[in-house]
């Protein structure tokens, strides 16, 4: 078998395990993100979830919102309109609601598990495409699919990753573009040549990036910011300062135009990011220099911790050691032995990691800072961050050996170094995995869900927070296992007077925690009788959980 055949055996091998390792995550998930709720329920929406106050609500509908019913599926047009109501670009949810209609009547983790392992797998084959390019330019084409073999193995048994495709939103689909217009432009840049198969395809991921989510476009300023410094200063293709130019612009025509029509095709998108509250939000915090150190500590922990193993400080060890050992040993050689113009020779290398470290600073200011939820802003730079540090440690590396003039160009010693840290990142990773650190598992919901399908035709009261009645569908999982709910909107605590409810001697209720969280719970035990007994069940995150007992089943409790 050829080498090119191994290669192509192993990367399979590669992926087909990790594949099956997030398979196994997936089977593992038990619940869901409220974010993840509304992009099914913003995907197939069929009446609109709105709380009923003062009346019931059959479960079934509640369901009903978060699946394509048979015989709607395949309405782009409604998805759109959907998002035009929320601060997100459609892409994505088109993406799933196609996935959904392949199911019709079906409501499942698997419909948003099974797109983003398709797009996983997408942006691991374009992951191993950019390693090959990138190193290939620079040591040749066996350095560069070893490098893919070793960033695709930290890629893909990466916790954060994994959680990433755990969850029902449009971080892997970034990722992938921002992944493969990292390609287009490192294959362009090694091939000093950029005509219509550079153009179309990068604008192309450009309009469709910018449609996922408009993070993709804090991404694409800082790779056309390097790009177009490139072009207007680069000494390898010999040109005049007016081809320069023209170079220039030409490129920016096409980064501009693809998301001109981008805004052109879904106008919502203006109001937005300068209107929206997310969109203001992130403003706020971006121009905030008092948040400044405490949000990278944040993010910088999230990176060490869930990314890096929690061997970040040593990959920057090695990497500064090495750096200084190649500025050293370079100072030290007599003048005329280099290798000429440094910055031009690894512009394969520098432009992507400008890009990369351009994204990861501006959204670590304005991202939302929801606990370790927020690891999914960072997600689309994670694999390009991984594959930086796979090539910089053998390059820096391969360089030390060069100056010394004792191995050849990419030799054992300087693979094994980068071999030695792949393996103890990798181990920081298994670790991570074992230890559970892969997110949006919701696997403590299982108990919950449990105790909702064996209380099903239990009567059930929903108090809820007019104000912010989304609120109510963060457990919506748990909701559906009940026959009906009975809503009642907290800011009217007037007697409730059901038959129903009146003739029940047990009854489960759902108390958004606010300042009449009480007289509503006092409200439910008037429902059911006098000398009802009020009993807490279970913390829920924006609400508790309570069981109300008639005083005739009280008193059988309290026997029993």
């Amino acid at each position: 078998m050829g080498q090119d055949k191994k290669w192509y055996a192993v990367m399979g091998i590669l992926l087909v395990m990790q594949l099956a390792v997030a398979w196994y995550f997936g089977t593992q998930k038990a619940g869901f993100h409220y974010d993840e709720y509304y992009s099914y329920y913003s995907s197939n929406v069929t009446y609109g979830l709105v709380p009923t106050d003062r009346a019931w609500k059959d479960t079934a509908e509640i369901r009903s919102e978060f699946m394509v019913l048979p015989g709607e599926g395949f309405r782009f047009g409604d998805v759109v309109r959907m998002q035009t109501y929320d601060v997100h670009p459609p892409l994505y949810y088109l993406l799933l609601h196609a996935v959904c209609s392949l199911t019709p009547g079906v409501f499942s983790k698997w419909s948003a598990i099974a797109l983003n392992l398709i797009l996983f797998a997408a942006c691991w084959c374009v992951l191993a495409a950019l390693a090959t390019k990138t190193v290939g330019a620079l040591r040749g084409r066996r350095a560069g699919q070893g490098a893919a073999v070793l960033a695709c193995l930290l890629y893909g048994f990466n916790p954060a990753v994994l959680g990433g495709v755990m969850m029902a939103r449009m971080y892997v689909l970034l990722g992938f573009w921002v992944t493969l217009v990292t390609w287009l432009h490192v294959r362009a840049l090694g091939q000093n040549r950029r005509g219509w198969r550079f153009y179309l395809p990068v604008m192309a991921a450009v309009y469709a990036g910018f449609l996922t989510h408009y993070y993709f476009a804090v991404y694409m300023f800082f790779l056309a910011a390097a790009m177009e410094g490139y072009l207007l200063f680069e000494t390898v293709e010999a040109k005049t300062w007016k081809q320069k130019w023209k170079d220039c612009f030409a490129y920016g025509f096409a980064i501009v135009g693809a998301m001109a029509v981008a805004v052109a095709s879904y106008p919502a998108c203006l109001g937005h990011i300068f209107r929206g509250y997310r969109g203001t939000e992130a403003m706020g915090a971006f121009f905030d220099v008092a948040n400044t150190a405490g949000r990278f500590r944040f993010f910088a922990g999230l990176l060490n911790e869930y990314v890096f193993g929690s061997m970040l400080p040593v990959v920057l060890l090695v990497l500064l050691l090495a750096a200084l050992t190649v500025w050293t040993v370079s100072k030290r050689r007599p003048k005329g032995k280099g290798n000429g113009q440094p910055v031009m020779q690894y512009r394969v290398l520098w432009v992507p990691m400008a890009a990369a470290a351009g994204y990861f600073i501006v959204v670590a200011k304005t991202a939302l800072l929801t606990a370790e939820e927020a690891i999914r802003y960072q997600l689309p730079v994670y694999g390009l961050l991984l594959l930086f540090v796979v090539e910089g440690v053998f390059l820096l590396a391969s360089r030390i050996q060069e100056l010394l003039g004792s191995v050849k160009e990419g030799g054992k010693v300087s693979w094994g170094m980068t071999a030695v840290l792949a393996s103890l990142l990798l181990a920081g990773e298994l670790g991570g995995l074992w230890q559970g650190r892969v997110l949006f598992l919701y696997e403590e919901d299982v108990a919950s869900v449990a105790f909702a399908k064996q209380n099903h035709d239990v009567p059930v009261i929903y108090f809820y927070n007019g104000n912010l009645t989304w609120m109510v569908w963060d457990d919506s999982l748990e909701l559906m296992q009940y026959d009906r709910i009975y809503f009642v909107n907290m800011q009217d605590v007037s007697p409730i007077e059901d038959r129903v409810l009146q003739n029940a001697d047990r009854v489960l209720v759902y108390a958004a925690r606010g300042k009449h969280s009480a007289q509503a719970l006092a409200c439910a035990q008037e429902a059911v009788g006098e000398g009802a007994a009020l009993k807490p069940v279970r913390e829920l995150l924006y609400c508790d959980l309570y069981e109300v007992l008639g005083s005739c089943n009280y008193l059988q409790k309290r026997l029993e």
